[in-house]
């Protein structure tokens, strides 16, 4: 097995890693530079086993295991360094806290402390023909304390398949939230691997480990957030008569932008939404348009089917959920970057449809903040305590569905074009996309 310190150069591992070797990456706190290759290392892995699909779910699974490795090593110091003997019950409560407050709370302030200190973490992937294990461990032991918690902690987790009811019922803020091995396992189970992940402690280190085989079986999940988000997609609206005559005429070949403007000046709230799109950001000028004509030579002809497109779905949207114009914002600023991406990138012939892609990807959001927003802010702190990248993961196993695969839902349900689709369903993941 070959080791690598996090601050050594970590071509030799990569290598070893692609020849199949198992391999480990030792640290004494995480840096960007050590869990960047970690990241590299397994989706080479899920890429190879064609398991792409689980790369957001692991690196989340990974990035908790780590931390909470580091954290207990961490704790470890504080303790020496305040006096303190963490076995010693009259003393570990007020330490603890104290902890919290000043290590917790400000945990990368830590990390020359740590790199001083003899606590370290080790990173371990082991492949074989089944599958690979991921194992972290940290060289410090349990102590009896922390060993029941965790084991509270494991128990509970299976009687739980919504992360909802587990921030209802099991938070702790003794040393932080405590859910971290509750989300673990929640995870995996998504994930389709049951009864695989496991924390022991040998005296001298603690082993936190569980195994992806190559073959799964994904549970489906449901809530009632899920149901009702579900229900409130199948009795959206199709588009208005207006919108599907305009664009049937962008596809016809003599189909002039007088003849457009004409047909879209019959609709005063479609007009309305079509000015409001040629003055965003996604159309540069200092000029502000007043008449859809101008508009429409601002937009252009391959442009103004898919303003048609976001205008009728933003307008469907509006009217039965609530208004979240920063998701809009978001959306146009994504839409401009996506356009120009692709022409600074030369992928020229694309570059329109990378801007509806922008404009349309975060519907799915909408739905979602408008049918609950305690539980949206609620994933959104969690994704901020657990350092997730994305909130794609969380979604998944708090309502059993993501904002991502509600804007598919949307999407099919107008039968918008597969590239549309494609690109709202994998905007987070976008290595899934075909």
């Amino acid at each position: 097995m070959l080791i690598r310190e996090e601050a050594t150069d970590f071509k030799p591992i990569i290598a070893a890693f692609q020849g199949g070797e198992p391999v480990t990456v030792r640290f004494a706190f995480p840096a960007r530079n050590t869990l960047r290759t970690i990241n590299s290392m397994i989706a080479q892995l899920l890429s190879n086993r064609d398991r792409i699909f689980l790369l957001e779910s692991l690196i989340t699974i990974i990035r908790e295991c780590v931390y909470n490795a580091v954290k207990a090593n961490a704790k470890r110091l504080f303790f020496e360094r305040e006096g303190g003997d963490i076995t010693d019950r009259a003393r570990y409560d007020s330490l603890i806290q104290e902890f919290k407050d000043k290590v917790i709370m400000n945990f990368n302030e830590m990390q020359s402390d740590l790199e001083m200190s003899v606590y370290r973490a080790d990173f371990t992937i082991t492949p074989d023909t089944e599958g690979f294990k991921i194992s972290v461990i940290n060289n410090v032991p349990l102590i009896p304390s922390e060993t029941t918690r965790i084991e509270d902690r494991i128990n509970a987790a299976g009687k739980y398949t919504d992360f909802n009811e587990v921030y209802e019922e099991m938070y702790d803020d003794t040393e932080g939230a405590g859910l971290g091995i509750i989300l673990t396992i929640l995870i995996l189970r998504n994930c389709g691997v049951k009864n695989s992940f496991s924390i022991a402690s040998d005296g001298a280190k603690t082993i936190t480990s569980f195994k992806i085989p190559d073959l799964l079986r994904p549970q489906e999940l449901s809530s009632r957030v899920k149901t009702q988000i579900t229900d409130q997609i199948s009795v959206l609206p199709t588009f208005p008569t207006t919108t599907i005559e305009l664009l049937d005429m962008c596809d016809q070949p003599k189909s002039t932008l007088g003849k457009l403007g004409e047909r879209i000046s019959t609709d005063p709230s479609l007009t309305a939404d079509i000015l409001k799109l040629a003055n965003s950001a996604g159309f540069f000028s200092t000029r502000k348009i007043n008449s859809i004509g101008d508009a429409l030579v601002r937009i252009g002809l391959k442009n103004l089917k898919y303003m048609l497109i976001a205008a009728s779905s933003r307008t469907i949207l509006e009217k039965r959920f609530k208004k979240f114009e920063t998701i809009w914002a978001h959306c146009i600023k994504t839409a401009v970057y996506a356009r120009e991406l692709s022409l600074a990138l030369g992928l020229r012939g694309i570059e329109d449809q990378a801007f509806i892609c922008g404009l349309l990807h975060d519907m799915g959001k909408i739905v979602l903040l408008s049918v609950d927003l305690d539980i949206t802010n609620r994933i959104a702190e969690i994704v901020e305590q657990h350092r997730i990248r994305t909130t794609t993961v969380i979604e998944e196993i708090s309502i059993g569905i993501s904002h991502s695969m509600i804007g598919k839902l949307i999407a099919d349900k107008w039968n918008f074009s597969d590239f549309l689709i494609e690109g709202i369903e994998s905007h987070h993941s976008p290595q899934q996309s075909k």
